[in-house]
């Protein structure tokens, strides 16, 4: 069955389920029929059986019975009858059954039969060679004492009429499973035709043209709802591969900055004798391309990882107040060098289960920049607070803001609100990107919002996070997250 088509199967299913129920249907008809031609047999002989019943009380000596029955009664063209004594002995037999006037009757029968006066007894039984008769039997008692009476017909007709009933059904079964399974295979397909449509225009979506849609005829049955899922996911990987290419190339772009200036700073240095400073002065500059360069690969890298899930998250508990204080004490030369004022103000002591690693780069990565892009003698203050088990860290400075048109693409890899000055503090445009990765893998969420020259709050929520003791403890793997950015700061 597994290896048919869904079209044959939906066909088989609904001939079965058919089939059953037209077996249920026709033996339930045999049935009903068989006891309504029964219960008109037995209602008939009951007639019967009253005349011959009220012939016999009405008798006043016995052979003016046996006239009386004689005259009306010896021969019937449907009913046969038969009368015996108190004893058994036969008194009255039809003509139809004068071969078997000496045989008596059926002990049972004599046992069941009832008064006249309440319903009679019905019994099937077989008379000699005759094969199988209906029996009405009752006992009467008039003047000439008392009679078994009984009134039958033979059950032949009525066997005839069930086996016809039976050919009938027989004959017409098939003939209506077939012609029904060949409607439904049909009505299947057709059912079917708009998966296969569905399929036709799957198939011939490429990455070449992403931009084609599966027409939904009808938006409410299931088959529309399947296109609308699937024209939804087309949507979604349209969009994945157009960042993909669109990340392609500002990387691209991004390396080939750097690598024109080295080229550039190498030629100038081997077209004519330099000083010894000159000479200085453009290894300084390759080695500041170089480093960037390096910086760059490593995000591209840690990015390229996170994407492809390969980079599963290590948790541990984790003191959050311990790791902003941990990490603002890193930043903390960076802000004297730039001559702005770093401190975390109200910072609630709490802790979670996460990556320390990873957790660290995300709020260097937010620091460093609110520190590059705040003037001197500015501020940048942190905060920490947990409402109702979420830790909200608040990054908040008093540099230049964002503009309004540019909040919602901050997160965007490569994207930067003022490029020139990105590229002069030495920013990659990924930081943010790398913040927001790594924040989402704890199920959090950040949030840049602020104003041209009226500074930049930076919101994290992370869930999952309790309230903890005064005594700070960092976590041990903060040790690796330290030594790999000991040397080279992270950018925005």
């Amino acid at each position: 069955m597994k290896t048919l088509s869904i079209r044959w199967r939906l066909t088989l299913w609904y001939g079965m389920t058919l089939a059953v129920a037209l077996g249920s249907f026709c033996l339930l008809i045999l049935v009903l029929e068989s006891h309504q031609s029964l219960n008109h047999i037995d209602t008939s002989l009951q007639e019967e059986l009253a005349e011959r019943v009220l012939e016999v009380q009405l008798a006043r000596s016995m052979p003016e019975l046996d006239t009386q029955l004689r005259t009306r009664f010896y021969h019937h063209d449907d009913y046969d009858f038969r009368v015996f004594d108190g004893t058994g002995k036969s008194v009255f037999v039809s003509a139809g059954l004068i071969d078997q006037a000496n045989m008596l009757p059926d002990r049972t029968l004599l046992d069941s039969a009832v008064p006249s006066s309440t319903s009679p007894s019905f019994e099937t039984f077989a008379i000699g060679q005759r094969g199988d008769y209906r029996v009405a039997s009752a006992w009467t008692e008039g003047g000439l004492g008392k009679f078994l009476v009984q009134t039958m017909v033979p059950m032949q007709p009525y066997y005839a009429e069930i086996r016809s009933l039976q050919s009938i059904m027989l004959v017409m079964l098939p003939l209506v499973l077939a012609a029904a399974s060949v409607g439904g295979y049909a009505l299947a397909g057709r059912a079917l035709a708009p998966v296969s449509q569905i399929g036709k225009v799957a198939s011939a979506i490429t990455i070449d043209c992403l931009d084609r849609r599966i027409e939904i005829v009808n938006p409410n049955d299931e088959i529309g709802r399947l296109a609308a899922i699937l024209n939804s996911l087309i949507a979604r990987l349209e969009r994945a591969v157009i960042e993909i290419q669109r990340f392609t190339a500002d990387a691209s772009h991004e390396l080939r900055t750097p690598l024109a200036a080295l080229r550039s700073e190498v030629e100038l240095a081997l077209q004519t004798r330099r000083s010894p400073e000159e000479y200085e002065q453009a290894l300084t500059i390759v080695l500041d391309e170089a480093t960037r360069l390096g910086r760059m690969a490593d995000q591209l890298l840690s990015l390229s990882r996170y994407d492809a899930g390969l980079h599963g998250n290590e948790l541990e508990s984790i003191r959050l107040d311990a790791l902003l204080f941990d990490v603002a004490d890193q930043l903390r030369p960076l802000a004297v060098k730039r001559n702005v004022t770093m401190e975390c103000g109200d910072v609630q002591p709490c802790e979670m289960q996460g990556d320390v690693i990873r957790l660290s780069q995300a709020f260097s990565n937010i620091m460093e920049n609110a520190l590059k892009y705040t003037p001197e003698h500015g501020r940048v203050d942190i905060h920490c607070r947990v409402v109702n088990d979420v830790a909200v860290i608040e990054v908040q400075d008093t540099g230049i803001g964002i503009a309004t048109e540019h909040l919602p693409h901050v997160f965007d890899r490569f994207y930067r609100a003022d490029a020139s000055r990105s590229t002069a503090v030495g920013g990659t445009g990924l930081g943010l990107s790398i913040a927001q990765s790594a924040v989402g893998a704890h199920g959090g969420v950040i949030h840049l919002s602020g104003m041209p020259d009226c500074g930049t709050l930076a919101t994290i929520r992370l869930p999952g996070v309790t309230p903890a003791s005064d005594d700070l403890e960092i976590g041990p793997s903060l040790s690796a997250f330290r030594s790999s950015n000991r040397d080279d700061e992270v950018n925005e």
